[in-house]
């Protein structure tokens, strides 16, 4: 996560998403994967859900306290009144590797008593990059009655049920897991400022070990989402009995 994003459609969208989960009686915690320093991508612009009043009935709150965002930085983000009470934090810069497992302990111990975490890397699971949240990370926070939660970036190299099927598989197979669920978003953004040409920004999250309440919960929030306008969501859960 890094400051140039802090506040666009995909924070509004994730952020909805993590409050409609909590509600008022699960503590949320978060995993922000700190980088530091503007990467030079453009990403983070598309901030076009402040000014459409249809985004205000995915969550008023959210809306209102995310408009104000004094400054577009991680810092700020954590300091908006946007946040189920509670909620813990962790913002520490990810590390070179050389560090990374001391920082990995930090985070596990700064999100201790947290029933659901939220990793939010860069670019979702991978190797120990600084844009990446590695598997044994995943693995280490998982805890008896703790929901994971992270986010995903769908690639191109095959179909998305594919890679849906095999991230599924793969946390199954590697973390243990017997629950898993993702909610697949899809936004149409303008191009550039102004523009009627819509682009496609998707965006998965994906829950490892919900219970019942929670995949009810996810539904629930991608019938809502999916009302608004250019945009659509569909939850997709496996469980092995």
């Amino acid at each position: 996560m890094r400051d140039q994003y802090a506040g666009d459609v995909s924070d509004y969208l994730k952020f909805a998403f993590l409050r409609a989960l909590a509600q008022s009686d699960r503590r949320l915690g978060v995993a922000w994967y700190y980088a530091p320093g503007n990467d030079g991508r453009p990403d983070g612009r598309h901030t076009e859900w402040q000014d459409d009043p249809a985004w205000v009935g995915l969550d008023k709150a959210l809306h209102s306290g995310l408009r104000v965002l004094p400054v577009r930085s991680v810092a700020a983000l954590q300091e908006a009144s946007i946040w189920p009470q509670g909620t813990l934090f962790h913002r520490e810069p990810v590390p070179p590797r050389a560090s990374r497992s001391s920082w990995a302990a930090q985070k596990r111990a700064a999100l201790t008593g947290a029933d659901i975490v939220f990793l939010d890397p860069d670019n979702g699971l991978g190797k120990e990059t600084s844009k990446h949240a590695a598997w044994p990370e995943l693995h280490a926070l998982r805890h008896p009655g703790r929901a994971l939660v992270f986010i995903a970036f769908p690639g191109r190299s095959k179909p998305h049920a594919v890679l849906l099927q095999e991230l599924h598989d793969r946390l199954i197979g590697e973390i243990g897991t017997n629950d898993v669920a993702t909610l697949c978003t899809n936004v149409s953004v303008p191009r550039a400022e102004g523009s009627k040409s819509l682009v496609q920004r998707q965006r998965w999250f994906t829950l490892v070990d919900p219970d019942d309440i929670l995949l009810a919960r996810a539904q629930a929030f991608s019938e809502v989402m999916s009302a608004l306008p250019r945009v659509t969501g569909r939850l997709v859960v496996r469980r092995i009995r």
